[in-house]
């Protein structure tokens, strides 16, 4: 069982018992108490669960951002394509933006081997990317959120006053025609937005569930948008291309 496969099984034992004893979860999964400890540790750490003794409980989740460490685990199979798809929209030599998120980690594993200059909001977007020989990797300013590992604030923002790039890769937490790129924070809204005004095109890239989608920080008008990125299927996404955003499908 690899690690992402047991973690899930961990979050999975978790949702359906609410807490979790470490040798019960050793047992179960074929692997050491030792492995599980690590598991939960990392999980902790991540906010995805609260280590008590001998084991873990779940942790009371906000509504409108449940922890990275649970997102990185759904969905990967999708993600991954639509990194690939993003991935495919950059030609080398370009200048690049990405977001943080799940979803835009997966662009960064796609864009190896690339000759592009790359600026990342997210901290495990750029540890993917700062041993590769061919990829100028720039590192933004700012606050880091704890578990989210994404750059927010002032130093963040100034990042984008001078320069000025070919493409932004953004996640989002919902596209929605009428209200456009949202995303649950308003301080990651205003580093988004001033990544939108320093890039010549902006690709969104979001997974079917959130096209329809409006969270608290505005982030742009769909009409600053290039491109979506999407594994939703045709149907649901046909009101982005009535309203003339090219739509393509991972």
């Amino acid at each position: 069982m690899d690690v992402r496969t047991r973690r899930q099984a961990v979050i999975d034992a978790m949702h359906r018992d609410g807490e979790i004893q470490v040798r019960r979860l050793a047992d179960d999964l074929g692997c050491s108490e030792m492995t599980i400890r690590r598991d939960l540790d990392v999980l902790s750490r991540d906010g995805a669960i609260r280590r008590v003794h001998g084991g873990a409980v779940r942790v009371s989740l906000r509504r409108d951002e449940p922890p990275y460490a649970l997102r990185a685990l759904a969905g990967v199979e999708a993600k991954q394509r639509i990194g690939r798809v993003a991935g495919s929209l950059i030609a080398d030599g370009e200048t690049v933006i990405l977001g943080g998120g799940t979803t835009a980690l997966e662009v960064a594993r796609a864009l190896h081997g690339r000759p592009l200059t790359v600026l990342s909001l997210g901290l495990r977007a750029q540890a993917e990317l700062a041993d590769d020989p061919a990829v100028r990797l720039i590192a933004a300013g700012g606050d880091v959120r704890r578990g989210e590992l994404s750059v927010t604030g002032d130093l963040a923002e100034a990042a984008f006053e001078r320069l000025r790039f070919d493409t932004l890769v953004l996640g989002c937490c919902g596209i929605d025609v009428r209200d456009g790129v949202t995303t649950h924070l308003p301080a990651d809204a205003a580093v988004q937005r001033a990544a939108v005004r320093s890039a010549r095109r902006t690709i969104v890239i979001a997974g079917g569930a959130k096209l329809g989608q409006v969270t608290f920080g505005h982030v742009c008008d769909l009409d600053a948008v290039e491109c979506l990125v999407t594994d939703a299927r045709p149907v649901a996404a046909s009101p982005f291309e009535a309203a003339g955003l090219t739509v393509t499908y991972a």
